[in-house]
């Protein structure tokens, strides 16, 4: 996984790395069925927040990285999903939110393929719910790194950072909506500044083909962290 990292990003530490994956509950792992070489990974973290929006489930991802080779498959972005629908029915009656942060404009544009609605997008303003939500999320997790005016993290000059080359924004991506509005609303993400974001997963905030096809697949067997105050087995 980290040897992945590294191809595709500039800046990256061994021991950076491991701290961040060893607080992660699960990894979402793409790999080869003929050589079992891993081409994909996400690190997912569960946790309880209670702030003065009141209490969500969080789930946060971490580094989430594809190798270019294997660009357009689904089988990453179902396997997400599918944990999604696992969270929401083990820990019924709980809201829950997807927490991450961008700083490449591949990882942003999952968010509108999965949902109709989510924060920060191009042609809507954030209500005040998820704003506050956002910088509570963002300041518990990431300290003085946080910009709330910008809604960017900014881990400075090392920031780890896409190489050039490797997903490079061109004339022809920026004619996408999505694309126009990440590059815009951090522009310091060839630098590794980090755009906060956030969707709430509930049926009616899935994109109806996504739902269909999370569906059929159904649930992912998943042993779950214990959170203080909340109902999950």
């Amino acid at each position: 996984m980290f040897e992945l990292l590294r191809a595709h990003y500039d800046n990256v530490s061994r021991e950076a790395f491991l701290r961040d994956l060893s607080e992660k509950h699960w990894v979402i792992a793409l790999s080869l069925e003929e050589t079992g070489e891993i081409v994909g990974f996400s690190t997912q973290m569960l946790f309880g927040h209670e702030g003065a929006e009141g209490r969500v489930l969080v789930l946060f991802s971490g580094d989430t990285i594809i190798d270019r080779e294997h660009w357009g498959g689904l089988e990453l972005p179902m396997a997400f999903g599918r944990m999604a629908l696992s969270i929401e029915r083990g820990f019924p009656g709980e809201i829950c939110y997807w927490f991450l942060i961008c700083k490449g404009y591949k990882t942003y544009r999952y968010l509108p393929v999965y949902f109709r609605e989510f924060y920060p997008s191009c042609g809507s303003e954030v209500p005040p719910y998820e704003a506050n939500l956002m910088r509570s999320l963002a300041t518990r997790k990431f300290g003085d790194y946080y910009h709330p005016g910008s809604g960017v993290v900014s881990f400075g000059s090392d920031a780890p950072h896409v190489k050039a080359g490797v997903a490079d924004v061109t004339d022809d991506l920026l004619k996408d909506p999505h694309v126009a509005f990440f590059v815009g609303a951090n522009p310091g993400h060839a630098r590794g500044e980090e755009l906060v974001c956030l969707a709430r997963f509930h049926v009616d905030n899935i994109r109806p083909r996504v739902a269909g096809m999370l569906r059929k697949l159904g649930p992912l067997d998943l042993e779950f962290p214990t959170l203080d105050g909340t109902a999950g087995s």
